[in-house]
């Protein structure tokens, strides 16, 4: 059996590919390494300041488009819940108007990066009405786009 691929070598493999497509990152963090920004929710509670905070995976910007990146070693459906909240909800928009404001952003999409592995692309696609986009890598460094709604990619 194959071994998995790591979320953090899609993080890795996904960052070298936008770099490599004209895109700049703004953040990145690697699992449970600490590195990344946290976003905090609109209207928090200033005594409770890391809760219920989120830290993207990626966050990169080219032209005025910002991506917004979850990944994963396998199919993850509540990564798909998370960005289809934070779309459409709107509840982490000051932070994200805070991170973004050297930019200019009139457009953020949300997606979500995993394996090139069928059994996590079938799961991923019957997901594809939260988020706006999917990408897959591969031990090789290859980057497929399966699904890219806005066209950003």
């Amino acid at each position: 059996m194959a071994r998995r691929i790591s979320e953090e070598r899609v993080t890795l493999n996904i960052m070298e590919w936008l770099v490599l497509n004209g895109w700049h990152i703004v953040t990145f963090d690697y699992p449970k390494s600490g590195i990344g920004h946290m976003l905090h929710p609109n209207s928090i509670d200033k005594t409770e300041k890391n809760k219920n905070g989120i830290i993207p995976d990626i966050i990169a910007t080219k032209d005025n488009i910002a991506v917004f990146f979850e990944n994963k070693d396998r199919f993850y459906e509540l990564d798909f819940d998370k960005l289809f909240e934070i779309k459409t909800q709107n509840n982490f928009s000051d932070s994200l108007s805070q991170l973004l404001s050297g930019y200019s952003i009139s457009k953020i999409v949300y997606g979500i990066g995993i394996p090139e592995e069928k059994k996590h692309i079938e799961k991923s696609i019957k997901q594809l009405d939260k988020i706006d986009f999917l990408i897959t890598t591969d031990d090789n460094k290859n980057v497929k786009v399966h699904f890219d709604i806005e066209n950003v990619f």
